[in-house]
């Protein structure tokens, strides 16, 4: 088991976040998918679970289509626990002209998967 220090995991956490966001930003529900893992857990409010990667996928599209046009994450706290984290942190969510559509906050517990911290549980909420 690697052994890493928070800063080290918030680091990493910062990265994969980065590749969530700049894949909404794009559009791309396909490239927001990848950065989950194969049995992740998506735990959206007032919804049903959703699972798999076409799951997930043709969840993120459809708050795409929406009109939702991009996310911002803060990460307030990061912990590992071998290779399971937990974060805990606040998102925004942006429409048409960069207005705020939603504020929130959110529990992901990620998973390492090939080398690669991947969302494994995600679940949120509005403020």
């Amino acid at each position: 088991m690697t052994t890493r220090t928070t800063t080290d995991i918030r680091e990493a956490i910062a990265a994969a976040n980065r590749d969530f966001t700049e894949a909404f930003a794009r559009r791309d529900a396909r490239g927001v998918a990848s950065c989950y893992a194969s049995d992740a857990m998506v735990l959206p409010p007032g919804g049903d679970l959703v699972t798999g990667a076409d799951g997930i996928e043709a969840f993120w599209q459809s708050v795409m289509d929406m009109g939702i046009k991009g996310a911002a994450l803060e990460t307030l706290e990061a912990e590992e626990h071998g290779d399971i984290a937990h974060e805990v942190g606040r998102y925004v969510l942006r429409g048409d002209g960069d207005q705020v559509v939603a504020r929130g906050k959110y529990l992901v517990l990620w998973r390492q998967e090939h080398g690669r911290w991947k969302l494994f549980r995600d679940i949120w909420n509005s403020n």
